[in-house]
């Protein structure tokens, strides 16, 4: 929705207005998810930086930091995630966790995966984000950042899923076709 209060609050009031109505939006969804923060690890730091891109504009009466704030989220997330795959457990192996809390090791590995494709998303998206903000109209900022860009998300997740079902059927299928040894027999008993 920020792109489109972007868009409607530079149509009908000053930067430095529409910066203050912004900014208490962002601090009341921390305010309102605070014990959810664990969750979202990048809410936190993707906040702060967007309210230092809006404050960036409510003090130079431009619309520049407004329409950097997808980047900053992007950059947020970016970092987050990012970190998360030096230091695991990533981010997608958490949120796998939450409906299978016992993944075997090659889901863990596959989270992985999952966690960079993620993150070379943030890096294209963050940069067309940036090339929108920079370069284009507001009109063409709005429709990339406030749909275009949510779109290729979701298409991003419709085939990360379909993907993760064809693996969970080619493990399944490994795991039957395996011969049954003494050892595997007396567990299945």
């Amino acid at each position: 929705m920020y792109p489109f209060a972007v868009y409607i609050g530079l149509n009908n009031l000053k930067p430095g207005y529409l910066a203050i109505i912004l900014i208490t939006f962002v601090l009341m969804r921390i305010f309102l998810v605070r014990t959810k923060l664990k969750k979202f690890p990048w809410l936190l730091p993707a906040s702060i930086l967007g309210v230092v891109a809006i404050m960036a504009s409510a003090f130079t009466d431009s619309t520049i930091g407004f329409k950097l704030y997808p980047l900053a989220i992007n950059f947020a997330m970016l970092m987050v995630f990012s970190y998360s795959y030096f230091k695991p457990p990533t981010v997608i192996e958490t949120f796998a966790r939450l409906s299978e809390k016992d993944l075997p090791p090659q889901a863990i590995k596959y989270t992985a995966k999952v966690t960079l494709v993620w993150c070379l998303f943030f890096i294209i998206n963050g940069l067309v984000s940036l090339y929108t903000a920079l370069f284009m109209s507001l009109d063409s900022w709005m429709i990339y950042n406030g749909f275009i860009s949510y779109v290729m998300m979701g298409l991003l997740m419709l085939v990360e899923y379909l993907v993760r079902l064809k693996v969970k059927k080619q493990q399944l299928l490994l795991s039957t076709d395996r011969p049954q040894t003494p050892e595997s027999s007396n567990r299945n008993e």
